[in-house]
């Protein structure tokens, strides 16, 4: 297993413009079952149509999730940069907040394996895409590729 990173957000990670990054909401790294705001922690992935790499985890105190109005506040900053958030529930805040993000929310019930959502995804990415992965696709290169109209204003070359 690779080395994970340690990352204040997710958007400090080197990822291919070809790769999804999802967060799991996850106790134990294995199964989705934490509901957002409560969650104790997420493992991130970078995902393509062949490979998925563990790139992060992020665990969060006691403090950061029950009973705290203030508890979104460092998973949602932490989480800054994924394409998906996979949790058992989310709430209407915190919904709102991720799409924001412009990590989309996604809610599985009964715990699945993370490895058994690895493969669905790597499945339609190979397949036919969803309406919600190609949005997330086109938003990505659109992204990538003005960041390199960026640097041609500025002057930048190799």
């Amino acid at each position: 297993m690779s080395q994970l990173a340690d990352v204040n957000c997710v958007a400090e990670l080197e990822a291919d413009v070809n790769k999804l990054l999802v967060a799991f909401a996850s106790s134990d790294g294995e199964i989705v079952n934490q509901h957002f705001g409560s969650s104790s922690g997420f493992h991130v992935y970078g995902i393509d149509g062949s490979t998925a790499t563990p790139l992060a985890v992020k665990s969060f105190a006691k403090e950061q999730r029950d009973g705290n109005d203030d508890k979104l506040k460092p998973k949602l900053a932490w989480l800054a940069g994924c394409d998906m958030v996979y949790c058992g529930s989310v709430g209407g805040t915190a919904t709102n907040e991720l799409i924001k993000l412009g990590a989309h929310p996604v809610i599985v019930k009964g715990g699945p394996d993370i490895e058994e959502i690895i493969t669905e995804l790597q499945q339609e990415m190979t397949g036919a895409m969803s309406p919600l992965l190609e949005r997330i696709f086109k938003h990505k290169t659109a992204k990538d590729s003005s960041r390199f109209e960026e640097m041609a204003d500025e002057g930048w070359d190799e």
